[in-house]
């Protein structure tokens, strides 16, 4: 067990990559051969509607876009949900699953749409790679919380996760240790 996953990863305001501005990561691995992660509050243009249809999928009608998980493998889909029934499932933590089967996919997307994220694509760091980055100063960490990814509006989880460590992100610098 590490202390970064699982567990959310959370981004500094003056984080220098497009693909982690204002982003929140829902850390699923983290050894010392790298991490892996998933962005859970980045929307795509891609709305599930359309992926229900190449599926062959009926979809919930309050259902709304797929969620750009990170910069690699976009084309595979990551089911980040709140429902213990579901096929294949792993649990994370506080009441947070992880699916990737097309079984998961047709439950979840028929479901409640505040009770799952379908994230495209994940994050990853080599060894030692996003320590670094954390000693940087580039990166925050908490626990999971499934309130703030499930309930809490798309656009303010950045903020809330950050609030609830007790931080004003107004105040938030880039700086760090030696690296």
């Amino acid at each position: 067990m590490s202390e970064i996953a699982p567990g959310l990863l959370i981004a500094v305001p003056q984080m220098g990559d497009p693909n982690f501005a204002r982003s929140v990561v829902l850390m699923v691995e983290h050894n010392d051969e790298g991490a892996m992660g998933i962005v859970i509050n980045q929307p795509s243009e891609i709305a599930l509607e359309e992926i229900g249809k190449e599926q062959g999928i009926g979809v919930h009608a309050a259902a709304g876009p797929a969620y750009i998980g990170g910069p690699v493998q976009r084309e595979r889909g990551f089911l980040v949900h709140r429902r213990a029934d579901v096929p294949d499932s792993i649990a994370l933590q506080d009441g947070v699953y992880l699916s990737v089967s097309t079984d998961s996919l047709k439950a979840l997307l028929q479901g409640e749409p505040n009770a799952y994220r379908l994230c495209l694509g994940y994050a990853g760091w080599g060894a030692g790679q996003l320590e670094r980055e954390m000693v940087a100063g580039g990166w925050l960490n908490s626990k999971i919380s499934a309130g703030r990814i499930f309930d809490t509006p798309t656009e303010k989880i950045w903020d809330a996760v950050i609030r609830d460590l007790g931080i004003n992100p107004a105040y938030l610098v880039m700086g760090g240790g030696k690296q």
